[in-house]
């Protein structure tokens, strides 16, 4: 109690402020804060270009991006063009193997990438354009990296263990 008033402090909670579908078991949400959270399982929608994405119109919003455990796929185009984002965060025990097309294009402010030690692919220009990207940690496991996968990031250095 705090001068005879009783009171229960609660973590702040941001509110999400936009919410959708982006797979057939994969839901996205998009918080006052910035944050665009991917949750579900399986893979995410493929899409056939970034005016596609159900976040697109918002897109310049996003400033961090989480993609749930359960996610095994990132589609073609899903993040492409966020360019005021500055995270890319894997959930603990993520289980993701694919990264698509142009996925994370053009995300201009992200310095690093963790990939989680299941990914086995990353696909054309899937961190293309990143000006700013210089650590991409990738698994041991990783089966394909296309030729154009770090295309016009100049300052990338690939980290394997």
């Amino acid at each position: 109690a705090a001068n005879g008033i009783k009171y229960e402090a609660r973590d702040f909670e941001y509110i999400a402020v936009a919410s959708g579908s982006c797979g057939e078991n994969a839901t996205w949400a998009f918080y006052e804060n910035g944050e665009l959270v991917i949750s579900g399982s399986g893979a995410m929608d493929n899409y056939a270009s970034h005016k596609e994405q159900p976040w697109a119109s918002i897109r310049h919003l996003v400033k961090k991006i989480v993609i749930g455990k359960d996610i095994t796929s990132i589609g073609n185009y899903a993040f492409a063009y966020c360019e005021y984002n500055e995270e890319i965060i894997f959930e603990e025990g993520s289980v993701l193997e694919k990264i698509g097309v142009l996925a994370f294009r053009s995300n201009r402010k992200v310095k690093e990438v963790v990939l989680p030690e299941t990914v086995t692919y990353i696909n054309t220009y899937g961190f293309g354009t990143c000006d700013s990207l210089v650590n991409v940690y990738v698994p041991e496991g990783i089966g394909f990296i296309h030729a154009k996968a770090f295309v016009e990031s100049p300052n990338v250095v690939v980290v394997t263990y």
